[in-house]
């Protein structure tokens, strides 16, 4: 994913604009999305949690300021830098999350965080990367949760791209409820989801195997 690196190294400085405030797609709701995952985290003091897609630290900051234990990890070292300088009490790490386990991050964590990272993904790989997250790297009794670009319906997400066919990028995947939430129970997670505004939805997968 070098492009990608590249092209978030390129909108790093950016980034905390371009989301702040945004009442169009595809960061209508941001701020409300991230406040969902902070809410259904359902913090305890101490507890660790890796954000994935970390990006400038946002989601990162709101959790440290819980009380949690948090680790970011993050494709692009200029999204790092401003998330270390914004969030100095949590850790980061760069890394991208379809390779190897970075080395020196801790193997298991009570929550696995992230937003606004797996729109980049098809069906198959979220599901993919997902079980193994929680097969692997999840603590027993843990949750993830997800907050993303999301709609409800196929039909929700036709209106979205004619309404928005200017901002569209055919290249992402965006989620689906109606398709992603029976995907991800046949994989073996109890879900629940939430739509948050007119693109933005949270996710909160427990997984029932082992």
């Amino acid at each position: 994913m070098k492009g990608r690196a590249e092209l978030f190294d390129g909108w790093a400085d950016g980034y905390d604009r371009t989301v702040t405030g945004n009442e169009s797609f595809p960061f209508d709701g941001y701020e409300r999305v991230l406040a969902e995952v902070g809410r259904l985290v359902e913090a305890r003091p101490g507890m660790r949690v890796l954000d994935l897609g970390t990006g400038t630290g946002n989601l990162a900051a709101l959790l440290a300021a819980q009380g949690l234990v948090v680790w970011g990890l993050d494709l692009s070292q200029k999204m790092l830098a401003l998330a270390r300088a914004k969030v100095p009490e949590a850790a980061f790490v760069q890394a991208d999350i379809l390779g190897t386990w970075p080395e020196g991050l801790p193997q298991r964590f009570d929550r696995i965080v992230s937003t606004y990272l797996f729109h980049e993904f098809d069906l198959v790989t979220k599901v993919d990367v997902l079980c193994r997250l929680a097969r692997e790297h999840l603590a027993q009794g843990g949750r993830i949760v997800i907050g993303d670009i999301v709609f409800p319906s196929f039909r929700a997400r036709d209106v979205a791209k004619e309404r928005w066919h200017e901002l569209w990028d055919e290249e992402e995947h965006y989620w689906v409820a109606e398709e992603m939430v029976p995907a991800l129970e046949r994989a073996g997670f109890r879900v629940s989801y939430r739509q948050v505004s007119s693109c933005g939805g949270v996710f909160v997968l427990k997984p029932l195997f082992p």
